[in-house]
């Protein structure tokens, strides 16, 4: 039966009208997506150590989040890099690492998230820890690894005052026993986040507690941090797995509630 020209004109009405309806419903979607997550579309600014930098895995946790949360990152993290000032690469060296409170500074204008991670190096270099002060007029001693932190906080609060801010205490990377030594770093770098009221996320507790990565498990060490140059891992720098497991994951929520 040969179909009238009417016909025609309302089937292909009909299939251009499907297919705009499933397209706005696509868009609908998607833009219901983005403004579920408050991630999406934001800067971020990730600064500290190698962990932050992404020694065994580059761009580290900062560049998987961002390309899993649609926000443009950046990086000034440096390998080796401390919270105090002045800490030698070793004993008998005459150059000294790179420091975060640098790293702070510089931004043309503010991120609207600033993750700041370090105090391991601190830990493993015996930077003086210095001490808590009392204050939050600026002139600390960052010669000290409690110093150095005050002066990035101080520094972000006088010239990002808008930027949401967060600490990372990193996982525990010791294959050996060096909790004993590490607690006083440990519990200082809470301190200063607290007198600041800067939130932190604590994934050296949280790694034991819930993630269940162990670096003193060779099986485990080696499914996290394994690389080419690290066959076994070193239990310090994480692979892509490794950062998924215990970085991303956790940190991309904490971030959502800063």
């Amino acid at each position: 039966m040969k179909k009238s020209w009417g016909d025609i004109m309302y089937k292909t009405i009909s299939v251009l009208m499907a297919a705009l309806l499933t397209t706005s419903c696509y868009v609908e979607y998607g833009e219901s997506n983005v403004s579920n997550n408050p991630l999406s579309g934001k800067t971020v600014a990730f600064i500290g150590d190698s962990i932050s930098y992404g020694t065994n895995y580059n761009g580290g946790y900062g560049k998987l989040i961002g390309e899993e949360n649609n926000m443009t990152v950046m990086n000034p993290s440096k390998g080796g890099a401390t919270l105090a000032r002045n800490i030698k690469w070793s004993a008998d060296s005459d150059g000294f690492r790179p420091c975060i409170i640098d790293m702070a500074n510089g931004f043309d204008a503010g991120p609207d998230y600033i993750i700041i991670e370090g105090g391991v190096n601190d830990f493993w270099n015996h930077a003086p820890l210095g001490e808590l002060t009392a204050d939050f007029n600026g002139g600390y001693d960052e010669n000290t690894m409690a110093g150095g932190l005050e002066s990035i906080f101080f520094n972000i609060r006088n010239n990002y005052a808008e930027s949401k801010t967060g600490f990372v205490i990193i996982h525990d990377p010791f294959t050996y026993d060096a909790e004993e030594g590490f607690a006083p770093y440990y519990e200082m770098m809470k301190s200063v986040c607290e007198k600041w009221s800067v939130p932190y996320i604590d994934l050296y507790s949280r790694n034991n507690q819930e993630i269940g990565v162990n670096v003193k498990d060779s099986e485990q060490k080696k499914l996290y941090f394994e690389t080419e140059n690290a066959p076994g891992g070193d239990g310090c720098h994480p692979n892509e797995l490794g950062y998924q497991t215990i970085y991303v994951s956790p940190m991309t929520e904490w971030m959502k509630n800063l």
